[in-house]
């Protein structure tokens, strides 16, 4: 199983460029698109929450937020190159084990429903679909639609027990 670990400052320089390459596979299915550049590594840890990471040098991350107590995912991400090798479930595993031992009880998602490697992909994995989205997800939801996700499909709210 591959070692998944808490990224460090050495690290955070890698994720931009991992989750970029991440972005691309979306090329696949939705044609050429011109995503946002993804928010640098320190970005991310400056967040409340948490970094994994997997592979030396990096080829995958997880990021997750702490919003107000819910442990929200928001992004896991594994370069193409080093996909198909179990390293995204490696990260998945190891972000609901982090989770739990911070207290969490639940981790929530965003993510395109039709899409292999999205909703079916954590479907796989115990998570399954919020409908009615809860209240305090709008803000998560509006940011999507800021940066144009919404018109590359049909979006949706997934959470799993811990």
């Amino acid at each position: 199983m591959p070692h998944v670990r808490t990224a460090t400052a050495a690290d955070l320089a890698r994720l931009a460029a991992v989750e970029a390459s991440g972005d691309r596979l979306f090329d696949t299915v939705f044609g050429d698109v011109d995503w946002p550049p993804p928010p640098s590594g320190e970005e991310r840890a400056a967040e409340p929450g948490f970094v994994l990471v997997v592979g030396e040098p990096v080829v995958g991350f997880a990021h997750v937020v702490d919003l107000a107590g819910r442990w929200h995912l928001e992004q896991l991400v594994v370069d193409p190159a080093h996909g198909r090798r179990g390293w995204g479930t490696a990260l998945l595993d190891a972000v609901c084990r982090e989770v739990a031992s911070r207290g969490g009880r639940r981790v929530t998602l965003r993510t395109y429903a039709d899409v292999p490697w999205n909703a079916p992909f954590y479907a796989r994995h115990g998570f399954v679909e919020l409908a009615p989205e809860p209240p305090w997800m709008a803000p998560l939801r509006l940011a999507e639609e800021e940066a144009g996700l919404l018109w590359h499909g049909r979006r949706v709210a997934m959470s799993r027990p811990v």
